[in-house]
């Protein structure tokens, strides 16, 4: 069985395949927003490195969203006209849940942000369930059958103004320091460039001298096929799987386009 992940939601396209023992290979784009000329060659590096023909495929799975709204349109569409020409159906993967991938062993809490302009961010703010993890190396536990995605959603995803995001993060982190003594946060995502300073401004004025602000490092702070394809996998063994014709894109809010039309409505 595999699964080819598709991961268009930000700058730069990736792809990736996963087998049902957890195997994961990635192939990535160098060019940024060029998706449409980009996604098809990479698809076929991807299969010609793991020497496996498209035929080999079971599964399309596709970064749903948030993110960049040209970017979600070219990821879903090219799912379905896989799924469709392959006759197999698909997998939906929420880009911002897709970061817990990122640090499967991360104790803290992962908190994507994606720049949506207008001074606002997509955000959501998770953290693994850690009681609930086996006693396993990283590639045994992501490769075990047995294994169920178990984590906590504390920030639901959405677009968010950024300080309604940070207190609503603030409200999180203090209950947790409170419960744990201790407490730690790390961002992810292209809206650290942007909002950066915003950000340890808030942790200087808001937050207790017990809670820690982290920010990702370079190669693991963008989206990531690798982490579309885990999730993925995931889904497919709790049964996530569905048509083509019910794929559909999260935007989380309306385009700049549709936006101004309704205005002048």
């Amino acid at each position: 069985m595999n699964i080819l992940a598709i991961e268009t939601t930000e700058a730069k396209a990736s792809v990736a395949l996963i087998n049902e023992k957890g195997e994961v290979s990635l192939e990535a784009s160098d060019e940024k927003m060029n998706h449409l000329q980009n996604l098809i060659p990479i698809i076929d590096a991807l299969l010609k490195k793991r020497e496996l023909s498209i035929d080999d495929i079971n599964y399309v799975a596709v970064s749903e969203g948030p993110g960049s709204f040209t970017g979600i349109r070219i990821g879903v569409a090219s799912a379905r006209a896989l799924a469709q020409a392959l006759g197999v159906k698909t997998i939906a993967v929420p880009t911002l849940q897709s970061f817990l991938y990122h640090a499967y062993d991360y104790n803290g809490i992962i908190c994507p942000i994606f720049d949506a302009r207008r001074n606002q961010v997509y955000s959501g703010a998770y953290q693994w369930v850690r009681n609930e993890f086996p006693e396993k190396s990283k590639n045994e536990y992501l490769s075990s059958k047995k294994f169920q995605s178990s984590y906590k959603e504390l920030v639901a995803g959405d677009a968010y103004d950024l300080p309604q995001l940070l207190e609503k993060l603030r409200t999180v982190l203090l209950e947790e320091s409170n419960e744990r003594m201790t407490s730690e946060v790390t961002f992810f995502g292209d809206g650290i460039i942007p909002y950066k300073k915003q950000i340890i401004d808030w942790q200087n004025s808001s937050l207790n001298d017990n809670i820690r602000v982290l920010f990702a490092d370079d190669d693991i702070r963008l989206q990531n096929a690798s982490s579309v394809a885990r999730m993925a996998l995931e889904y497919y063994r709790e049964g996530k799987i569905k048509s083509l014709y019910d794929l559909k894109p999260a935007y989380m809010r309306k385009a700049e386009a549709e936006r101004k039309l309704e205005e002048k409505s």
